[in-house]
Protein backbone atom coordinates (compact mmCIF):
# COMPACT_ATOMS: atom_id res chain seq x y z
CA UNK A 1 0.00 0.00 0.00
CA UNK A 2 2.95 2.23 0.96
CA UNK A 3 4.15 1.84 -2.11
CA UNK A 4 1.50 2.16 -4.31
CA UNK A 5 1.02 5.43 -2.75
CA UNK A 6 4.69 6.33 -3.76
CA UNK A 7 4.11 5.31 -7.10
CA UNK A 8 1.06 7.50 -7.54
CA UNK A 9 3.26 10.68 -5.90
CA UNK A 10 5.82 10.46 -8.65
CA UNK A 11 3.27 9.80 -11.42
CA UNK A 12 1.45 12.91 -10.49
CA UNK A 13 4.47 14.63 -9.96
CA UNK A 14 6.05 13.68 -13.43
CA UNK A 15 2.50 13.81 -15.21
CA UNK A 16 0.45 16.54 -12.99
CA UNK A 17 -3.26 17.11 -14.19
CA UNK A 18 -4.34 20.28 -15.99
CA UNK A 19 -7.91 22.00 -15.82
CA UNK A 20 -10.25 20.38 -18.42
CA UNK A 21 -11.27 23.70 -18.99
CA UNK A 22 -8.35 26.57 -18.69
CA UNK A 23 -5.28 24.65 -18.58
CA UNK A 24 -4.10 25.19 -15.37
CA UNK A 25 -1.73 22.77 -13.27
CA UNK A 26 -2.59 20.41 -10.97
CA UNK A 27 -6.03 19.37 -10.85
CA UNK A 28 -8.37 18.38 -13.62
CA UNK A 29 -11.43 21.05 -12.88
CA UNK A 30 -9.63 24.07 -11.02
CA UNK A 31 -11.79 26.26 -8.04
CA UNK A 32 -11.51 29.63 -10.55
CA UNK A 33 -13.28 26.96 -13.25
CA UNK A 34 -15.99 25.26 -10.65
CA UNK A 35 -16.93 28.87 -9.08
CA UNK A 36 -17.77 30.55 -12.80
CA UNK A 37 -20.34 27.71 -13.05
CA UNK A 38 -23.89 30.08 -13.24
CA UNK A 39 -26.27 28.29 -10.64
CA UNK A 40 -29.94 27.78 -12.04
CA UNK A 41 -31.71 29.25 -9.25
CA UNK A 42 -35.35 30.20 -8.24
CA UNK A 43 -36.49 31.17 -11.96
CA UNK A 44 -37.51 27.69 -13.28
CA UNK A 45 -41.06 26.01 -14.17
CA UNK A 46 -41.37 23.99 -11.17
CA UNK A 47 -42.27 20.75 -12.58
CA UNK A 48 -39.67 20.41 -15.27
CA UNK A 49 -37.52 22.70 -13.93
CA UNK A 50 -36.38 24.26 -17.20
CA UNK A 51 -35.38 27.60 -16.81
CA UNK A 52 -37.84 30.84 -16.98
CA UNK A 53 -37.87 34.48 -16.82
CA UNK A 54 -40.59 33.81 -13.68
CA UNK A 55 -41.42 30.93 -12.06
CA UNK A 56 -44.03 29.30 -13.07
CA UNK A 57 -45.40 25.86 -14.82
CA UNK A 58 -44.21 26.25 -18.16
CA UNK A 59 -46.81 25.57 -21.51
CA UNK A 60 -44.74 22.32 -22.16
CA UNK A 61 -46.07 21.23 -18.88
CA UNK A 62 -49.37 22.04 -18.87
CA UNK A 63 -49.55 20.43 -22.16
CA UNK A 64 -47.50 17.30 -20.36
CA UNK A 65 -46.44 17.22 -17.38
CA UNK A 66 -43.50 14.85 -16.34
CA UNK A 67 -45.38 12.68 -14.88
CA UNK A 68 -44.67 10.76 -12.65
CA UNK A 69 -41.97 12.71 -12.00
CA UNK A 70 -43.00 15.51 -9.12
CA UNK A 71 -40.24 17.51 -10.54
CA UNK A 72 -36.69 18.26 -12.26
CA UNK A 73 -33.81 20.54 -11.10
CA UNK A 74 -30.59 21.05 -12.10
CA UNK A 75 -28.08 22.49 -10.08
CA UNK A 76 -26.13 24.49 -12.82
CA UNK A 77 -26.58 25.87 -16.25
CA UNK A 78 -25.07 23.40 -18.93
CA UNK A 79 -22.44 25.31 -20.69
CA UNK A 80 -18.38 26.28 -20.64
CA UNK A 81 -16.55 25.62 -18.18
CA UNK A 82 -18.63 22.93 -16.75
CA UNK A 83 -19.28 21.04 -20.07
CA UNK A 84 -15.49 19.83 -19.91
CA UNK A 85 -15.51 18.58 -16.69
CA UNK A 86 -18.84 16.69 -17.49
CA UNK A 87 -17.60 15.21 -20.57
CA UNK A 88 -13.89 14.32 -18.92
CA UNK A 89 -16.10 12.34 -16.42
CA UNK A 90 -18.71 10.67 -18.88
CA UNK A 91 -16.10 10.07 -21.73
CA UNK A 92 -12.68 10.81 -20.50
CA UNK A 93 -12.31 8.03 -17.95
CA UNK A 94 -11.67 10.97 -15.48
CA UNK A 95 -13.76 9.57 -12.83
CA UNK A 96 -11.84 11.70 -10.12
CA UNK A 97 -14.39 14.36 -11.65
CA UNK A 98 -17.41 12.57 -9.47
CA UNK A 99 -16.11 14.27 -6.34
CA UNK A 100 -16.23 18.11 -7.66
CA UNK A 101 -19.47 18.11 -9.78
CA UNK A 102 -21.12 16.07 -7.33
CA UNK A 103 -20.20 19.11 -4.97
CA UNK A 104 -22.72 21.04 -7.09
CA UNK A 105 -25.41 18.37 -6.07
CA UNK A 106 -24.64 19.10 -2.82
CA UNK A 107 -24.93 22.64 -2.43
CA UNK A 108 -28.15 22.64 -4.19
CA UNK A 109 -30.05 20.20 -1.98
CA UNK A 110 -28.53 22.59 0.92
CA UNK A 111 -30.14 25.83 -0.36
CA UNK A 112 -33.26 23.74 -2.03
CA UNK A 113 -34.10 20.52 0.09
CA UNK A 114 -35.94 17.98 -1.27
CA UNK A 115 -37.57 15.09 0.35
CA UNK A 116 -36.37 11.64 -0.66
CA UNK A 117 -35.12 8.24 1.65
CA UNK A 118 -33.28 6.70 -1.36
CA UNK A 119 -30.78 8.00 -4.16
CA UNK A 120 -30.85 6.09 -7.34
CA UNK A 121 -28.54 6.85 -10.42
CA UNK A 122 -29.74 6.74 -13.91
CA UNK A 123 -28.77 3.43 -15.25
CA UNK A 124 -26.76 2.70 -18.33
CA UNK A 125 -27.54 -0.15 -20.56
CA UNK A 126 -24.99 -3.19 -19.90
CA UNK A 127 -23.05 -3.05 -23.15
CA UNK A 128 -22.52 1.11 -22.96
CA UNK A 129 -21.64 -0.22 -19.08
CA UNK A 130 -19.26 -2.64 -20.17
CA UNK A 131 -17.65 -0.01 -22.94
CA UNK A 132 -17.22 2.77 -20.46
CA UNK A 133 -16.45 0.57 -17.35
CA UNK A 134 -18.85 2.80 -15.30
CA UNK A 135 -21.66 4.66 -14.70
CA UNK A 136 -21.11 8.17 -14.14
CA UNK A 137 -24.50 8.78 -12.71
CA UNK A 138 -23.42 6.39 -9.87
CA UNK A 139 -20.35 7.71 -9.38
CA UNK A 140 -21.85 11.15 -8.50
CA UNK A 141 -24.80 9.60 -6.51
CA UNK A 142 -22.25 7.68 -4.59
CA UNK A 143 -20.57 10.83 -3.66
CA UNK A 144 -23.94 12.48 -2.75
CA UNK A 145 -24.87 9.53 -0.40
CA UNK A 146 -21.59 9.04 1.12
CA UNK A 147 -21.49 12.79 2.28
CA UNK A 148 -25.02 12.65 3.47
CA UNK A 149 -25.35 9.18 4.84
CA UNK A 150 -28.03 8.58 2.07
CA UNK A 151 -28.38 5.01 0.46
CA UNK A 152 -27.59 4.71 -2.86
CA UNK A 153 -30.34 1.85 -4.60
CA UNK A 154 -28.50 0.65 -8.02
CA UNK A 155 -30.54 -2.64 -8.27
CA UNK A 156 -34.13 -0.73 -8.82
CA UNK A 157 -34.45 -0.24 -11.95
CA UNK A 158 -32.71 -1.01 -15.07
CA UNK A 159 -31.79 -0.08 -18.98
CA UNK A 160 -34.02 -2.70 -21.18
CA UNK A 161 -32.35 -1.36 -24.17
CA UNK A 162 -29.35 0.30 -25.75
CA UNK A 163 -30.94 3.47 -27.20
CA UNK A 164 -29.35 5.59 -29.26
CA UNK A 165 -27.65 8.89 -28.19
CA UNK A 166 -30.14 12.06 -27.16
CA UNK A 167 -27.37 14.19 -28.27
CA UNK A 168 -28.84 15.19 -32.02
CA UNK A 169 -32.52 14.19 -31.41
CA UNK A 170 -35.60 17.00 -31.35
CA UNK A 171 -38.26 16.97 -28.18
CA UNK A 172 -40.70 14.95 -29.33
CA UNK A 173 -37.65 12.17 -30.67
CA UNK A 174 -36.08 11.90 -26.69
CA UNK A 175 -39.31 11.19 -25.62
CA UNK A 176 -40.17 8.44 -28.40
CA UNK A 177 -35.85 7.23 -28.12
CA UNK A 178 -36.75 6.43 -24.09
CA UNK A 179 -40.35 5.02 -24.33
CA UNK A 180 -40.42 1.87 -22.34
CA UNK A 181 -35.91 1.81 -22.06
CA UNK A 182 -36.58 1.09 -18.05
CA UNK A 183 -38.41 -1.44 -16.24
CA UNK A 184 -38.28 -2.65 -13.00
CA UNK A 185 -36.07 -5.33 -11.19
CA UNK A 186 -39.03 -5.85 -9.28
CA UNK A 187 -42.46 -4.96 -8.49
CA UNK A 188 -43.27 -3.09 -5.33
CA UNK A 189 -39.87 -3.48 -3.39
CA UNK A 190 -40.02 0.61 -2.59
CA UNK A 191 -43.66 0.47 -1.09
CA UNK A 192 -43.78 3.98 -0.98
CA UNK A 193 -40.19 4.92 -0.56
CA UNK A 194 -38.77 8.84 -1.36
CA UNK A 195 -36.72 8.39 -4.33
CA UNK A 196 -34.15 11.26 -5.93
CA UNK A 197 -32.92 10.40 -9.39
CA UNK A 198 -29.36 11.42 -9.83
CA UNK A 199 -27.76 12.20 -13.34
CA UNK A 200 -25.49 14.55 -15.27
CA UNK A 201 -27.17 16.66 -17.70
CA UNK A 202 -30.77 17.43 -18.18
CA UNK A 203 -32.12 18.91 -21.51
CA UNK A 204 -35.85 17.90 -21.85
CA UNK A 205 -36.27 15.18 -19.08
CA UNK A 206 -36.98 12.24 -21.34
CA UNK A 207 -34.81 10.26 -19.94
CA UNK A 208 -36.05 11.32 -15.82
CA UNK A 209 -39.18 10.96 -16.87
CA UNK A 210 -38.72 7.24 -18.77
CA UNK A 211 -36.50 6.45 -15.30
CA UNK A 212 -40.25 7.54 -12.92
CA UNK A 213 -42.00 5.58 -14.81
CA UNK A 214 -40.08 2.28 -14.17
CA UNK A 215 -39.93 3.34 -10.66
CA UNK A 216 -43.72 3.24 -10.12
CA UNK A 217 -43.80 -0.19 -10.99
CA UNK A 218 -41.44 -0.51 -7.96
CA UNK A 219 -44.33 1.06 -5.61
CA UNK A 220 -42.48 3.92 -4.90
CA UNK A 221 -43.92 6.84 -3.27
CA UNK A 222 -42.87 10.80 -4.30
CA UNK A 223 -40.04 10.99 -7.43
CA UNK A 224 -37.76 13.69 -7.62
CA UNK A 225 -34.70 14.28 -10.04
CA UNK A 226 -31.40 16.48 -9.62
CA UNK A 227 -28.85 17.03 -11.96
CA UNK A 228 -25.56 18.36 -12.34
CA UNK A 229 -26.48 20.65 -14.85
CA UNK A 230 -29.42 21.53 -16.95
CA UNK A 231 -29.35 23.03 -20.29
CA UNK A 232 -30.60 26.53 -21.19
CA UNK A 233 -33.81 26.76 -23.50
CA UNK A 234 -32.84 28.92 -26.46
CA UNK A 235 -35.06 31.75 -26.94
CA UNK A 236 -33.48 34.31 -29.39
CA UNK A 237 -35.03 37.76 -29.28
CA UNK A 238 -37.58 38.87 -31.66
CA UNK A 239 -38.45 42.31 -32.75
CA UNK A 240 -41.69 42.67 -31.30
CA UNK A 241 -39.80 42.01 -27.98
CA UNK A 242 -38.39 45.22 -27.42
CA UNK A 243 -38.83 47.71 -24.90
CA UNK A 244 -40.67 44.30 -23.18
CA UNK A 245 -39.22 43.11 -19.28
CA UNK A 246 -37.77 39.88 -19.17
CA UNK A 247 -40.97 38.51 -17.36
CA UNK A 248 -43.62 40.02 -20.04
CA UNK A 249 -41.26 38.33 -23.08
CA UNK A 250 -41.68 34.91 -21.16
CA UNK A 251 -45.18 35.87 -20.88
CA UNK A 252 -45.88 36.53 -24.75
CA UNK A 253 -43.41 33.23 -25.43
CA UNK A 254 -45.40 30.84 -22.91
CA UNK A 255 -48.84 32.11 -25.02
CA UNK A 256 -47.40 31.15 -28.34
CA UNK A 257 -46.12 27.82 -26.88
CA UNK A 258 -49.52 27.46 -25.87
CA UNK A 259 -51.08 27.88 -29.53
CA UNK A 260 -48.68 25.35 -30.86
CA UNK A 261 -48.91 22.03 -31.84
CA UNK A 262 -48.23 19.27 -29.03
CA UNK A 263 -45.73 17.69 -30.63
CA UNK A 264 -43.10 20.54 -30.36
Amino acid sequence: MIRQRWLQAIVDFLYPFRCLSCGRLGTPFCRRCRAQAQPVGELICIRCGQPTTIRCICSFCRQSPPDPLQGIRGAVFYGSPISFAIHGLKYGGMTQLAAPLATYLLDHLDTHPLPFDFLIPVPLHAQRLAHRGYNQSALLAAQVGARRGIAVRSDVIYRTRHTPPQVQLSRQQRLQNMEQAFAATQPHMLAGERILLIDDVCTTGATLRACATALKETGAGEIWALTVARARAPLDPEPWQNGLRPDQVFLAWDAMQQQAPTSL
